[in-house]
């Protein structure tokens, strides 16, 4: 496993809040920070060299987010996604992946399904190279476009929120052999209806694929031991 960078990034963001959560967010994501693993203010203030105020902002949003949960005064500790999350999240993504699909199918733009066929080549490249960690950020990305497409603003809020706790989820999924290319053609299958404005097929297609996802997610973790 790679070391911890704790300075890879402190100059790349605006402000030193949104910094350390970059930094934090990154090493959840990488499994540098372990399920289970102590966050402390004190400590990570010091490795970061700022005060502690950005760093309890940072912590509070990955809280909200529900990527690390309090453990004392001062101290979180990085999530740990149990079976019964893991069904939470994807039950609520079906929903609602399925309405941003309806929804963008009904309001898409010629420029738009440009952009959809964009992703699509894209993904077609990164699975030719099989570079599953561009695949599973490009995945979220063509979700969240759906819900910018649909214009649902509200919607688009509650997939921002569960955005990173699936991007834990994703590099899961995409490793089980076959899955990539699975996915790839049900990514396919959503855009020609989105594209095609059949709202029905849209929905139906976007729903089947998170089905899927979730039957990944649990069946990559429960093959490592994971759940």
């Amino acid at each position: 496993m790679n070391a911890i960078n704790w300075n890879k990034t402190l100059e790349e963001y605006p402000s030193k809040s949104k910094r350390v959560y970059e930094i934090l967010l990154e090493n959840i994501m990488k499994g540098r920070l372990l399920p289970g693993e102590k966050l402390v203010e004190r400590d990570l203030a010091k490795k970061l060299g700022v005060s502690k105020t950005p760093v309890r902002e940072a912590l509070s949003k990955l809280e909200r987010e529900g990527l690390i949960e309090g453990a004392s005064y001062h101290s979180f500790s990085v999530a740990q996604i149990s079976h019964k999350d893991i069904i939470e999240i994807y039950d609520i993504r079906e929903i609602i992946d399925g309405l941003a699909a309806r929804a963008a199918a009904g309001k898409i733009k010629e420029k738009q399904v440009k952009q959809l066929h964009s992703i699509i080549r894209s993904f077609e490249s990164y699975l030719k190279k099989n570079d599953l960690e561009s695949y599973s950020s490009l995945d979220i990305k063509f979700h969240n476009l759906l819900g910018l497409i649909s214009e649902n603003r509200r919607l688009c809020e509650i997939m921002q929120r569960l955005r990173n706790q699936t991007r834990v989820l994703m590099t899961t999924s995409v490793t089980l052999p076959g899955r990539a290319e699975a996915s790839l053609a049900e990514h396919r299958k959503i855009v020609d209806a989105v594209a095609s404005q059949d709202t029905d097929f849209a929905e139906k297609f976007a729903r089947e694929h998170i089905r899927n996802v979730r039957k990944g997610v649990l069946g990559s973790l429960k093959k490592t031991n994971k759940i």
